[in-house]
């Protein structure tokens, strides 16, 4: 007689967390096709140089049609996300460093580094997000990366909060204990075994937060114009739009609606993709 295969967990099938992620996911997919043919060369024209056609409809020719100065809007949508990419990586890993070494430090260094860790978050907390980003594009400009950063920065107590409850929680644990009477080292136990074992699934939901706002941070910034965000001729969504708003009024609405589509995509993406990795979302009983 055939018997059937001992499971060790049951198979409960698709739940709304990972409806959740996986929506997430195809939701960034059109961002990170952008990046990839960016990156590539693969755009079908030069995202800053204009065609001499201004504001074309959708043909063959330009899939998307052009906008205001002759540029074709596929190519600058592309554009857009690579130029995107990088600052927002940078933003995700200066949290994650500042806010991973003031959470352990927070448990680890003592009392003495245990208060001056939690001092410094306190002031960085105590600082409304988006004044200092906004005093930082005052003093860089059109650094982006620098802007990027103090997002980033802003962030770090989110991080480090996370990561200071986790480690306070298994500190104390047995498997923890074992692995200090095995001589394994402080950095393995922490960064492996605590932060990477059990509180990967949280920084990570923390972090896409964090790329989301970032974005919003960007393509503001890029459509204020002036010295803020991303200058012309490099594209951005934010001044994608910026460029293509007066062009509403005559009927040319592909211009402002396909970067403003691309950003309410992203963004709805990463919250998405951040609520499953959390497991914020409730499944039916």
């Amino acid at each position: 007689m055939k018997t059937r295969g001992i499971y060790r967990a049951p198979r409960s099938g698709w739940t709304a967390r990972h409806v959740s992620l996986w929506t997430g996911v195809a939701c960034l997919l059109p961002l990170a096709l952008g990046v990839v043919l960016a990156l590539a060369g693969w755009l079908p024209a030069d995202p800053a140089a204009g065609s001499g056609t201004i504001e074309a409809p959708v043909s063959a020719a330009h899939w998307l049609g052009t906008d205001a100065l002759g540029r074709d809007t596929l190519s600058r949508l592309a554009s857009a996300s690579a130029n995107f990419a990088g600052p927002g990586l940078l933003a995700a890993a200066v949290a994650l460093l500042i806010g991973t070494m003031l959470g352990v430090a927070g448990e680890f260094a003592g009392p003495a580094g245990g208060a001056v860790a939690h001092w410094l978050l306190q002031v960085i907390d105590a600082v409304p997000k988006f004044v200092l980003v906004l005093l930082v594009a005052a003093i860089a400009r059109s650094e982006i990366a620098w802007v990027m950063a103090a997002v980033g920065l802003t962030f770090a107590p989110q991080i480090a909060g996370g990561i200071r409850q986790s480690v306070e929680r298994l500190r104390a644990t047995a498997f923890i204990e074992a692995e200090h009477s095995l001589g394994v080292g402080l950095g393995r136990i922490v960064f492996v075994h605590i932060l990477w074992g059990h509180a990967r699934r949280l920084v990570l939901g923390q972090l896409t937060t964090l790329v989301a706002y970032a974005l919003l941070v960007e393509s503001s910034l890029s459509y204020l114009g002036g010295e803020l965000g991303i200058q012309e001729p490099a594209a951005s969504w934010g001044n994608m739009i910026a460029r293509g708003r007066d062009g509403v009024f005559s009927g040319h609405l592909l211009p402002v609606l396909l970067p403003a589509g691309a950003i309410s995509v992203t963004l709805l993406g990463w919250s998405l993709l951040g609520r499953g990795l959390l497991g914020t979302i409730e499944d039916p009983p």
